[in-house]
């Protein structure tokens, strides 16, 4: 099992892994993603910057994370933890439904962390859909604080927002 950064080769299966995702949350009555995003572009900008990552087992695509320094202008509502400083965010976390439970999640947001010290940022941020309770609870297991929540205009649930202090 390895987390590498995604190529262009690793497009499709990333697709493919996230249409698998989105079909399992619908099916739980989670409509935190659809057809529409995250979709092909979110993800060609994502491997074009650098920051798509997966993880693999063989040929398996377990699952995804992107991590770059972009935050939504919704972010600037929020009290954070931290102001002024540099920051990596998560994006689009997601787990193939195959493989869920069993500590992928965990081996992304390790990596994340792993990466945010090594490249001294001071803290890392995201946001999460209020009605995906797992994730929400798995980012406070992690040690991730909620500092407040965002509205996105494409949802009328709100984001809990979440950062954990990594100095």
């Amino acid at each position: 099992m390895e987390i590498i950064q995604a190529t262009e080769k690793d497009l499709q299966s990333v697709l493919d892994l996230m249409s698998n995702v989105v079909e399992n949350l619908s099916k739980k009555g989670i409509f935190q993603w659809d057809s529409s995003y995250p979709n092909r572009d979110i993800f060609l900008k994502d491997i074009k910057n650098h920051s798509l990552y997966v993880i693999k087992d063989n040929n398996s695509y377990l699952g995804t994370i992107t991590l770059n320094e972009e935050q939504a202008p919704e972010y600037c509502n929020v009290d954070w933890l931290t102001s002024n400083k540099k920051t990596l965010v998560i994006h689009r976390l997601a787990v193939s439904p195959n493989y869920q439970g069993k500590g992928i999640g965990r081996k992304l947001i390790d990596f994340a962390e792993q990466l945010g010290h090594k490249k001294n940022y001071d803290s890392i941020r995201l946001d999460a859909f209020s009605k995906n309770l797992n994730s929400v609870n798995f980012y406070e297991k992690c040690g991730y604080i909620k500092t407040g929540e965002v509205y996105f205009g494409y949802q009328t649930s709100p984001f809990p927002c979440f950062e954990k202090i990594l100095y």
